[in-house]
């Protein structure tokens, strides 16, 4: 799961100076005549990767503006600003929630099925509402359990750190490949 920045970065005669992107791209430390500068339009930076964060992904796909079905989303500094007050939210619901015991399905054995005891929050509802985990396959697991409040934690670090370098006509791209 990644979300990556585009910016816009074309050189056009009318600009002034001061608003002209200087783009070098070198190769073992030299100039690298296979990519033009001139024809450059954008400059794609990865932002963030997330592995198995399914409550995130879902986020993505609800909110985003689908590009390419399942795969790839558009969003804007706007919606990862409601993604940043989300996951606040969601933490403030986790961290003031009791943890309880309940017995998952983990596996196969003998053509019985297998149970674990995993710990989750006693919050389910009021986060589901919010950030719900979301079912498919290799999308990890489903509980609202430490790993979905690491996700959050980690997605909430992120947007508080990068958000105030993006612009607000920035363009934003989440591509999943499960």
């Amino acid at each position: 799961m990644y979300l990556s920045k585009k910016t816009y970065v074309k050189q056009w005669e009318f600009k002034k100076p001061k608003e002209q992107f200087q783009v070098t791209v070198k190769l073992g430390g030299k100039k690298f005549n296979g990519i033009k500068p001139e024809r450059i339009s954008y400059v794609t930076e990865e932002l963030m990767y997330w592995r198995k964060a399914n409550q995130i992904h879902g986020w993505f796909v609800n909110n985003g503006s689908e590009i390419l079905e399942e795969v790839s989303y558009r969003l804007t500094f706007e919606d990862l600003q409601n993604l940043l007050d989300t996951c606040k939210q969601v933490l403030d619901i986790l961290n003031k929630s009791e943890k309880k015991v309940v017995q998952v399905r983990s596996g196969w054995s003998g053509g019985e099925e297998i149970y674990s005891d995993v710990e989750v929050f006693d919050c389910e509802d009021e986060v589901s509402d919010l950030l719900p985990p979301t079912q498919g396959f290799f999308y990890g697991s489903y509980d609202i359990n430490e790993y979905y409040k690491d996700s959050v934690e980690e997605t909430l670090r992120f947007l508080e750190g990068e958000l105030p370098n993006c612009q607000e006509d920035d363009e934003f791209e989440y591509y999943a490949s499960w």
